[in-house]
């Protein structure tokens, strides 16, 4: 048997050949073969087809490799696929090869595979199989083995001597889920494990949290335990255990589980204190009022620990259960020795429930806004070194949005460092386009000019692959304008809008300008983190250019006049000769903003094999000129290509434009979990007019569903209150009418509006409320917004009347929006 026989057979892909041609080797024709086969296989891994022959090369090494240390990697590397139609089966033919062999090194090799078996996704069955088939008594316990066994079936044939994973199924992240997926697991696991082994671990597992799926496996697999009451007495501090930060509905079987031994007669006291302290703690109202009604039930026979338990929520953020407590508490005090420790917890309670105990509120100290700073832009990058360095972190495993401060020190440093020495910064750069050559990949959009998509992000790579490219003279014109009409057309495909088109198109003339026309500096770089361009700084660079000869490039010039601050006047630049200075002045002279206007559009989904017809209405904005057509932007922009959060910095005196343009993709991201960063906040740092446009994303920005993309909103609101530039009854009218419609949910709005109004904004959220609220009266969860006005009339005092809530106060019922009505109408006065 010659190598090249066995490479024509891997070659060929024919494998039940290669296998029965590898079968009756000796042991000494193996050892050279294994030579050749690793030599043959590095080459080929080298190469460009390194893909092919995969199961071929599993079989061959399965064959001849010597040793488990060389084996192990091979056929980890070399993934069988298990194809159920196909008529060889090729993790069939490893095995039969392995145990033909009779290798007393096998047990070593199911060590190693197990090791190395993936975890997030279970797509190793060939591994699996082979581990299997020669682990005998002895099965591995990696996270990776039993979540493939787990998963790939392995309650059809569970073999007794692999009752010894059982503790460890229970302990590898991930089998929940396969719990909550395959009940045959749920049942054999009842039938054969130890039941104290098995309650003992699902309780850890509930104790320990995880992903909702995870948890609901465990949860299903307690309840096919029919924990009797003896078992639940036994753990019953595993159950308080689980009641602080646990999932809602782990911490509701804890509840419920304690509350049956209760009525039993044996829970103590002191754990049923403490069971409600942890409770007390938590945000889901339903968990907190069914544990106040629970405690409630002890009251009249040990008073003293019931009201002292109770007056833990006094602390809880919501009036509404604080009212609860306080009327439980107040129903009992007299009966308790020492009302004090009682009454110290009062003070945390508002003014009108406080009264009603007897007790008064210590009021805290109001918060006020530190005032508004303008924050500077950075220093510019200094060599070419730091320039390399900050292009390299745009890329690898933990490259991000890139933030406008970042792509615009590297632009400016990347222009004056070309002029400077384009030699120097082509050697700095060579690794970087070596490790990712597809920077200077530009041909798809030459050789699939059809369907190839200009955006910023294209073109800013276009800039470092430019970087250092050697100047050249342009082509004919007539090349010229063709290339120009064919890159137009590839932009707008990329439908990324007005300013994603403007970004688009400045940093297309940086990186034509590079080869072209190259320039010493850019004119257009901010001054400040907002992107505002002093113009005085401006004017200095302006006459810097003039007296060295030379006109900046006209987008740049453009984008800087974009840059300046409202208050700028064409006076500014008086000094400036020659045609610069003259379109500075006129385009000063001629500045106006777009026309933003609150409209309503729809959208209808057609109907498919999947779903109904569907048809949705939302409210966005038009500007014109600039953007006519929001709709078409309805789910969003592209998460990289457009780079909006460079939008702000780009237009940084209009922001209310820029506003426009960021409301469709703000309105789907009350849907869509993803994280632009905090566009928000840099508008409300920017400059120009406020108006619908921006009223309309601060309200969707509120109502996201990303927690971190709220709390930018919050920064937003904050930094305009500071800059006293936040009308809060224009946006209330916009939140209210948001809120009405049902395209925000109040349960995301609420805390927002409270952390404003506690860090320094009270007066702003009690207009929005003001303006809000008369369209929110029949909404069923309009007493958590009510509550938060009554936290601001008491703190306010501000006098007048709503709209409407009288008649709230006055309907019969003690439901929790007429509860909280009446509270502000005795805030209000």
């Amino acid at each position: 048997m010659t190598f090249d026989h066995i490479r024509a057979l891997i070659e060929a892909d024919l494998h039940g050949a290669l296998a029965r041609a590898l079968e009756p080797l000796s042991p000494q024709e193996r050892k050279g073969l294994a030579k050749e086969l690793v030599a043959y296989e590095k080459q080929h891994r080298a190469g460009d087809n390194s893909w092919h022959h995969r199961e071929a090369l599993a079989i061959a090494g399965a064959g001849l490799l010597p040793n488990a240390s060389t084996l192990a990697p091979w056929l980890i590397r070399y993934q069988i696929w298990y194809h159920r139609t196909s008529p060889e089966d090729g993790i069939a033919l490893v095995i039969g090869l392995l145990r033909h062999r009779d290798l007393p090194w096998l047990p070593d090799l199911v060590t190693r595979l197990a090791a190395k078996m993936p975890t997030r996704e279970t797509r190793r069955q060939d591994l699996l199989r082979v581990i299997v088939a020669f682990c005998g008594d002895n099965p591995p316990d990696t996270d990776g083995f039993l979540l493939h066994f787990m998963e790939r079936g392995g309650h059809v044939n569970f073999p007794p001597a692999f009752e010894v994973l059982i503790p460890r199924m229970l302990e590898v992240v991930g089998s929940g889920v396969i719990f909550a997926n395959v009940r045959e697991w749920r049942l054999l696991l009842r039938d054969r494990a130890d039941r104290t082994v098995l309650l003992d671990g699902c309780l850890a597992r509930l104790q320990q949290g995880g992903g909702a799926r995870e948890m609901e496996g465990f949860l299903a697999l307690h309840e096919v335990l029919q924990v009797t009451m003896d078992e639940m007495a036994d753990h019953a501090r595993d159950y308080v255990a689980m009641l602080p930060d646990s999932r809602s509905t782990v911490a509701t079987l804890a509840q419920n589980q304690l509350k049956r031994l209760d009525e039993a007669g044996k829970l103590d006291l002191d754990l049923l204190c403490d069971a409600s302290r942890w409770v007390f703690g938590r945000t889901e109202k339903k968990l907190i009022r069914a544990q106040l009604t629970w405690l409630g039930k002890h009251a009249r026979t040990n008073p003293g620990e019931v009201v002292l338990t109770a007056a833990e929520l006094f602390a809880h953020e919501s009036d509404d259960l604080r009212g609860q407590a306080v009327k439980l508490v107040a129903k009992h005090l007299t009966k308790i020795s020492d009302p004090a420790e009682v009454l110290a917890l009062a003070e945390q309670l508002p003014a009108d429930l406080a009264a009603q105990l007897g007790a008064t509120t210590t009021r805290d100290d109001a918060v006020t806004l530190a005032p508004f700073v303008s924050r500077p832009w950075p220093e510019p990058i200094a060599t070419i070194d730091e320039l390399t360095r900050e292009v390299r972190s745009l890329f690898g495993r933990n490259s991000a949005h890139i933030e406008a401060v970042t792509a615009e020190r590297i632009i400016e440093a990347i222009v004056r460092f070309a002029w400077q020495d384009r030699e120097a910064i082509a050697k700095a750069f060579q690794p970087i386009y070596d490790k990712y050559p597809w920077i200077l990949n530009r041909g798809a959009y030459k050789y699939y000019s059809e369907h190839a998509q200009r955006d910023a992000r294209s073109e800013f790579m276009a800039i470092i692959a430019n970087a250092s490219a050697r100047p050249r003279v342009t082509g004919p014109v007539g090349s010229v304008l063709e290339s120009a009409r064919t890159w137009l057309k590839q932009l707008k495909r990329a439908e990324a809008g007005s300013v994603g088109e403007q970004l688009a198109k400045r940093l297309h003339e940086i990186t034509k300008g590079l080869v072209g026309s190259p320039r010493p500096a850019l004119v257009s770089t901010p001054t400040e983190l907002s992107g505002l361009l002093d113009p005085v700084v401006l004017l200095e660079r302006l006459a810097k250019a003039d007296a060295d000869g030379w006109e900046p490039w006209p987008r740049d010039l453009k984008q800087a006049y974009h840059r300046l601050p409202r208050d700028v006047t064409p006076e500014a630049f008086a000094s400036l000769k020659g045609n610069v200075g003259r379109l500075l002045r006129e385009w000063l002279q001629d500045r106006t903003d777009p026309v933003v206007t609150l409209v309503e559009r729809t959208r209808t989904t057609p109907e498919s094999f999947y779903q109904a017809s569907t048809t949705e209405h939302r409210l966005l904005v038009t500007a014109t000129p600039g953007l006519l057509e929001p709709e078409h932007l309805w789910h969003g922009h592209d998460e990289w290509g457009a780079m909006i959060e460079w939008w702000p910095a780009v237009l940084p005196a209009q922001r209310e434009v820029v506003a426009a343009h960021f409301v469709p993709h703000l309105a789907h991201r009350r849907d869509s979990k993803g994280s632009d960063g905090p566009l928000l906040p840099m508008l409300a740092e920017a400059d120009g007019p406020i108006g619908v446009g921006m009223d309309l994303a601060l309200a969707y920005g509120l109502g996201a569903e990303l927690t971190v993309n709220r709390a930018h909103a919050v920064d937003a609101l904050l930094t305009l209150a500071a800059r006293d530039q936040l009308d809060g009854k224009a946006l209330g009218v916009v939140v209210g009418l948001l809120l009405s419609r049902g395209e925000l949910a109040l349960n995301r709005i609420v805390p927002g509006l409270r952390d404003v109004a506690r860090s320094g904004a009270p007066r702003q959220i009690w207009d929005l409320l003001v303006a809000a609220l008369p369209r929110l009266w029949t909404h069923n969860r309009v007493a958590d917004l009510i509550e938060l006005a009554v936290e601001l009339a008491q703190q306010l005092k501000p006098g007048g009347d709503i709209d409407g809530l009288a008649g709230v106060a006055a309907r019969k019922g003690s439901s929790k929006a007429v509860v909280q009505a009446k509270r502000l109408v005795a805030a209000v006065g």
